[in-house]
């Protein structure tokens, strides 16, 4: 089996529909299912008010030729650039190339081993298909050292290391990407002329990253064998949950919960 594609975090799928007369789709979706109207150019986008991954696209009649059954959201455009390689090199049939659309997206469309077209996507600008809102927000903990951050962060936290730009002028990695779970954080190096400033310039951190764990004393302990230090232990609080602060050899600050015990 495969590694997957480090730079893909898929964030949504996406549902096509016929929609010969646009209008009665609409009115079906909307006024049957409860979805709202998100965009109506290129296609009519139709979206869950209670979950924004739940979407259904109706593109005009020939808009799309072949039309995908489904789309997925890969959320960034080199996780496109990357399935793209991995499906030609599989021997997967491109049935629409890799292209910068007008509207925002990078996509193209490949049949799947079961002859499924998808339509492989992510949008340029990094704006879901509502328009204005976001796809994914990603923290960015400025720091001295990235290598050693990112260090701290895999072997204290248990971070897996998913990404790493190109070195800057002084060696330091300029980015360096981190997954826990489902959630992705960024580490960078301080740079005082672009205020990209570390919590020893400010005198402080004015942010706090909370982690749930099902252990979280085994975690602030292994964070504290690590260089960390405890600000709040890590104990039973009143509103139900086991949690203390950790202050990271780097000045971050982390609340670290869990269940009681």
């Amino acid at each position: 089996m495969t590694d997957p594609i480090d730079t893909a975090s898929p964030s949504r799928t996406v549902c096509y529909a016929d929609g010969p007369d646009p209008e009665s789709s609409r009115a079906f979706y909307t006024e049957v299912l409860g979805l709202e109207v998100a965009m109506e150019e290129p296609v009519l986008g139709l979206i869950s008010p209670t979950n924004r991954t739940a979407q259904v696209l109706i593109p005009p009649d020939g808009f799309e030729q072949p039309q995908p059954r489904f789309g997925v959201d890969l959320g960034d455009p080199a996780a496109v650039d990357a399935a793209h390689r991995a499906a030609i090199d599989r021997g997967l049939r491109v049935v629409y190339p890799l292209t910068d659309e007008p509207w925002g997206v990078r996509r193209f469309f490949v049949e799947d081993p079961g002859g499924t077209i998808l339509n492989v996507l992510a949008h340029t600008s990094r704006a879901a298909a509502s328009g204005s809102s976001p796809t994914r927000l990603w923290p960015r903990l400025i720091v001295p050292d990235p290598e050693s951050a990112s260090r701290f962060y895999r072997d204290a936290l248990g971070s897996r290391e998913v990404f790493r730009a190109p070195p800057m002028d002084d060696g330091r990695p300029s980015v360096v990407e981190h997954r826990i779970a489902g959630t992705v954080f960024r580490v960078s190096a301080a740079v005082t002329a672009w205020g990209w400033l570390a919590p020893s310039d400010l005198g402080g951190s004015a942010v706090l990253l909370e982690v749930e764990d099902d252990d979280p004393d085994a975690l602030g302990e292994r964070m504290v064998a690590h260089g960390a230090e405890v600000v709040v232990p890590i104990e039973n609080r009143s509103y139900g949950q086991r949690a203390g602060r950790i202050r990271d050899p780097f000045g971050h600050l982390w609340i670290i919960t869990g269940a009681l015990r």
